[in-house]
This record gives C-alpha cells, sequence and structure tokens, in this order.
C-alpha cells in the first residue's frame, strides 16, 4: 500500500509537471496574443488566489482572469499585460484584482499597494482602462504614465504623462504633471513632485527592456508567429497590435500594427506588420484595409459597441519620427531613453 501511494504520488507529480511544461512551450510556441491578463513577470513572492482552488505562487507563465485576486509580498514586483501597448505594474505588499479582461472595457481593481500603468500609443486613442480603488474610480483616457498609491485611509493618482479622470466633469480631469489625492471623500489636485522610489525605477527598466525586445524582433520571426495565428483570435484583437512573444527575452514585446509608436519613457517601437501583410498574408480578415500606402489600416471590428476611431496608417520612416510635443506637459517627446 505504502508502495502504491508513493507510486500515485509520483505519477500526479509528473503529470502536473508536465502539463506545466506543455502550457509553457505552447505560449512560447503560439507567440501571439491578442488577450489581457498575461504575467509578464514576477519578482519575489507573488500569490494568485483563484476561485475554488488553494492559493499559488504566481508564476510569469500564468494567464489571468477576472476575479483571481493577486497578492505580492514584500520586495515583489509583478507585470501583467492589459491591451497590447499597455502595461499593469504592481509594488510590494500590494493587492488587485481583474474586473474585466475585455479588451473593450477593461477594469482592474487595486485593493491595497502601488501600481504604475504605462500605456504606449500614439496621439488620439483611447486606452479604455478603468480602475477601481477602495476611495475612487480612475479611467485612463490617454498614452502616458501613471502611478497610483492606495493606503488605508487615502488614494492617489499622480500622472506624469497622458490624461486620466475621476469623474465625468472637465473639473476632474487630471492632465500630466499633476496628481489628485482622495482623503476622506475630499479631492485635491496638486503638482507633481519628481520623486521617484526603487519601484519607479523597477518600472522604467521593465520598459527599457520591453522597447530593446520589440527592436530584437526579426522579419522571419514575426511572419512565423503570425502565421501560427489563428484568424478567429485576430478577430478578437484590438484595434493597434498585438502582444508578441520574444524567445531571447522570455516575455511578452508590443507589436503595433503600424509605424509611430512610442513609449511614454521615451522608447521607439517599430512595426512588422505591413511586411507580413504585403507578403500575401493578412487572413482574409474584414478588418484590415487592403490599401495599407493610403488611409487607415484597422477599423472598428465587426459588432463593436463603439470606442476611439483607428489611428491613420503611417508608412515606415527612413528614419525614427521627428520630435513631438507632448500636448499635456509641452515637453519634446523623443525616441530615445529618457527620465519620464
Amino acid at each position: 500500500m505504502k508502495y502504491l501511494l508513493s507510486t500515485l504520488l509520483l505519477s500526479s507529480t509528473i503529470v502536473a509537471l508536465g502539463s506545466a511544461t506543455s502550457f509553457a512551450q505552447n505560449r512560447e510556441r503560439f507567440g501571439i496574443s491578442a488577450k489581457a491578463g498575461g504575467v509578464n513577470a514576477v519578482v519575489g513572492h507573488v500569490m494568485v488566489n483563484r476561485k475554488d482552488q488553494a492559493p499559488q505562487l504566481l508564476t510569469s507563465r500564468d494567464d489571468l482572469v477576472a476575479d483571481d485576486v493577486i497578492t505580492t509580498g514584500a520586495t515583489a514586483n509583478v507585470e501583467v499585460l492589459l491591451n497590447p501597448g499597455s502595461y499593469f505594474r504592481v509594488g510590494e505588499n500590494s493587492e488587485f484584482a481583474f474586473k474585466s479582461t475585455d479588451l473593450d472595457k477593461l477594469r482592474l481593481k487595486l485593493v491595497k499597494g502601488t501600481a504604475i500603468v504605462e500605456v504606449t500609443g500614439v496621439e488620439g486613442i483611447n486606452p479604455d482602462i478603468v480602475i477601481d480603488t477602495p476611495h475612487a474610480t480612475f479611467s485612463i483616457l490617454r498614452t502616458g504614465l501613471y502611478r497610483i498609491d492606495v493606503q488605508a485611509q487615502s488614494t492617489e493618482l499622480a500622472v506624469r504623462k497622458g490624461r486620466a479622470s475621476y469623474g465625468s466633469t472637465t473639473a476632474e480631469l487630471v492632465k500630466g504633471g499633476k496628481k489628485v489625492a482622495f482623503t476622506n471623500g475630499a479631492a485635491a489636485i496638486t503638482k507633481l513632485q519628481n520623486d521617484k522610489d526603487s519601484f519607479d525605477v523597477w518600472s522604467k527598466q521593465r520598459a527599457e527592456l520591453l522597447a530593446r525586445a520589440n527592436e530584437r524582433l526579426s522579419s522571419r520571426q514575426v511572419s512565423g508567429l503570425l502565421s501560427s495565428f489563428q484568424e478567429s483570435e485576430f478577430g478578437r484583437s484590438p484595434r493597434w497590435g498585438l502582444w508578441t512573444f520574444s524567445p531571447r527575452l522570455g516575455c511578452f514585446t508590443f507589436l503595433p500594427f503600424f509605424y509611430g509608436w512610442s513609449s511614454p519613457y521615451g522608447h521607439y517601437y517599430g512595426s512588422y506588420f505591413d511586411m507580413y501583410y504585403w507578403r500575401g498574408s493578412g487572413w482574409g480578415n474584414p478588418n484590415i484595409s487592403p490599401g495599407l500606402s493610403g488611409g487607415t489600416i484597422v477599423n472598428n471590428r465587426p459588432g463593436s459597441t463603439g470606442g476611439s476611431p483607428a489611428p491613420t496608417y503611417v508608412p515606415p520612416p527612413v528614419s525614427p519620427p521627428p520630435m513631438r510635443v507632448d500636448p499635456d506637459t509641452g515637453e519634446r517627446m523623443v525616441n530615445k531613453s529618457r527620465e519620464p
């Protein structure tokens, strides 16, 4: 009997390890994703509590669904993918959960602790990300960089770049370079100070790594990944791009559908998508414009309930796009690394 129990235990362990290995291999093999909730990095002790399951350690191979509760320990960080081009990074001693992973209505709840949202993109897009906290609900309205700190008696939103709201009136908008603090139900907007901690440093390092992963993608690699991506999956994809797995760096990076994308940290994201399309692919999907050289590249998906119109396709530049001015801060936007 003792031998039988040992054999069964060993078999169960092998099956579990085999399933985990198979999942990881599939995630890398089918390295294109249009989903939110993918765990992209885990540092330190991070736990996930799923419905009807015992709490378990979170890994960078996991995918989160609505109502999975994530808690981070001391000195722990985690990075989760939102809609392609947007990252949700959580600091130590924090707790959060997705309320919806639908790309058309992304919603999260930060129960306690600290989170940074990096939203890459071009002017004119609306990322449609909503974050609930115990003291306020924030809507992220533009590409940019946002930090939320939730304590027992107060919540603070700092907008380093971009624009967010905590209500429906113009008085409830928070522009780049400002922060809003909620204490005892009252909101106060003040100028943002240029103070950063180790969590800010880690977020910036992650942004640099992910932009570098995009740079190292080859057209052959992207063509291979896109050829394995199912048309049915593409039909559910966002309007602006896809998550693409980088075998070199072991994480997902952002692959935009067209050129001109940059991170709020100042990094440029290139695109191979048009190359793949012109090689005779395109999956025959009606969402992709056949006239990429003039007009839009991606339209609103059939059955969509709305959302921002798709950006205009920008032909590939010989060099990175020229410097632009941030509409909120007045600073020049560059494509090399710089402090946000």
